[in-house]
């Protein structure tokens, strides 16, 4: 298979050279790619974070009642979309940072929910959360009345 050509090199080919490696089969994977009709964006970063922030399909746009693409417009949730790109690509989910010590049961049942939402964040719950995920028992975690 002759060496492919790609769109950056394509550019700044005359017309003539185009059409040799046209004719060569250089172009055959440019000529059958998909077409995007996206315009090139960057994706803003959240200041707290620094992580790029989520940006919104066009499903996902169309959901959202007027307040909600405001809301998601100055969240810079909607630069994809604006862009033309009707299913941006989501970021894999971050898994929680694991603490060296993780608390059990009997920990968890006698913690109030500012304590489980601070061991949550530490990293000290994720053995316990992966254990029982939310809505598998019926008794809540934490809080327990003494």
């Amino acid at each position: 298979m002759p060496e492919q050509i790609n769109a950056q090199q394509l550019a700044g080919m005359s017309p003539s050279e185009i059409d040799r490696a046209q004719r060569a089969g250089q172009l055959s994977d440019y000529m059958n790619a998909p077409t995007s009709h996206a315009r090139p964006y960057t994706v803003p970063t959240d200041p707290a974070t620094g992580r790029p922030v989520v940006q919104l399909s066009a499903a996902e746009v169309a959901a959202l009642p007027a307040e909600g693409k405001v809301a998601a417009l100055n969240a810079g949730q909607l630069v994809a979309h604006l862009a033309g790109d009707d299913d941006p690509v989501k970021p894999e989910p971050e898994a929680p940072a694991r603490a060296n010590f993780q608390f059990g049961d009997e920990h968890v049942a006698l913690m109030s929910s500012e304590d489980l939402a601070q061991f949550r964040a530490e990293g000290k719950l994720v053995d316990y959360d992966a254990a029982h995920p939310e809505g598998s028992s019926g008794q809540p975690a934490g809080g327990a009345e003494l």
